[in-house]
């Protein structure tokens, strides 16, 4: 694939490469193809139509994946300071919790944190979608982010 500003590193894009390129080719290319009369467009014209078309699409894949992890750790986040402020509280309480206890503790909060935090999910979405409107404009705070995490 050409190199533009769009990060085909990533692993789940690389995982994804091979299929996307026979999908890109198939319906984007050929969609140029077909829909132009091949008299009055030149093949160079045609050839550059597709890979614009191509990036567009692998643009898009991009930032979807790449609003797919922020989401992923958002919510993570979120689902972990749940669980903490509940484990934080129960053991104040209780003063001490043994081995059975903390097996019982932990499904629970898991799971309320887990419900808690769909209940939420839109919110999440449009905090991620904020923030990666954020990282278009540093480009060196997005790659650590998105690299770290």
């Amino acid at each position: 694939m050409k190199q533009t500003d769009i990060e085909f590193d990533d692993a789940l894009l690389e995982a994804m490469k091979d299929d996307l390129e026979k999908v890109i080719m198939k319906e984007v290319c050929e969609s140029v193809q077909v829909g132009k009369e091949p008299d009055h467009v030149s093949q160079k014209e045609i050839a550059l139509e597709c890979n614009r078309r191509k990036n567009s699409v692998m643009e898009l894949l991009s930032t979807s994946v790449r609003t797919q992890r922020l989401y992923f750790v958002l919510r993570s986040i979120f689902m972990g300071l749940i669980s903490a402020l509940i484990t934080f509280a129960v053991i104040l309480y209780l003063e001490s919790i043994n081995f059975a206890q903390a097996i019982f503790l932990g499904i629970f909060v898991f799971t309320f944190s887990l419900m808690f935090s769909r209940l939420f999910d839109n919110q999440i979405v449009s905090v991620s979608l904020k923030i990666i409107r954020f990282l278009e404009k540093h480009d060196r705070l997005r790659s650590v982010i998105l690299r770290t995490f």
